[in-house]
């Protein structure tokens, strides 16, 4: 996504904002809407601290017994996102961020944005450390498909206990 695009989408998410800010406060008083969106910041912050913390006891949990908290990771920028949302004074940026912050929404939205894209973990043992590998499952814009045969690069252990991954690698010049 290009700068213009991005510079497009929150001049007009801020301009909604404001609109619903100004017809809010317009039907109930600027001072209730003032305190509405005071309260939901709040409310937000203790929301977030209680399932990061939860998050975080499951994502040490699972890195524990060895497997990978993909789940766990992906929630846990649903976290950081939600709550910088809700900090952010706004009635639609409030309810994002409530989304991402409720367990059942934010779990959902986390196993999607697993199953989109292809998360392995390879564990080499104790004190060894562990390998994890993350494709995008989706091809962008003029991007084109592989053929079927090479659709993933082919992720496996050597003989010496090294990974090896097979596919393509395209490397970019980045001297100026």
């Amino acid at each position: 996504m290009g700068f213009g695009r991005v510079f497009i989408f929150i001049f007009v998410f801020a301009l909604l904002e404001a609109i619903v800010l100004g017809q809010v406060a317009q039907s109930i008083g600027w001072a209730v809407t003032i305190l509405l969106t005071v309260l939901t910041a709040m409310m937000g912050s203790l929301l977030f601290r209680w399932q990061g913390v939860e998050t975080w006891i499951r994502l040490n949990k699972r890195m524990q017994q060895g497997e990978m908290p993909g789940a766990e990771m992906v929630e846990g920028v649903m976290l950081l996102l939600g709550g910088a949302l809700l900090i952010t004074p706004g009635f639609i940026t409030d309810a994002v961020g409530f989304l991402l912050l409720l367990p059942q929404s934010r779990k959902a939205f986390a196993s999607y944005v697993v199953k989109k894209g292809m998360m392995q973990a390879f564990t080499r043992g104790p004190g060894q450390g562990n390998v994890w590998v993350y494709q995008r499952g989706s091809y962008g814009p003029g991007a084109t498909q592989p053929d079927s045969d090479q659709q993933r690069p082919t992720v496996y252990e050597d003989r010496q206990g090294h990974f090896v991954i097979e596919g393509e690698v395209e490397k970019k010049d980045e001297t100026p």
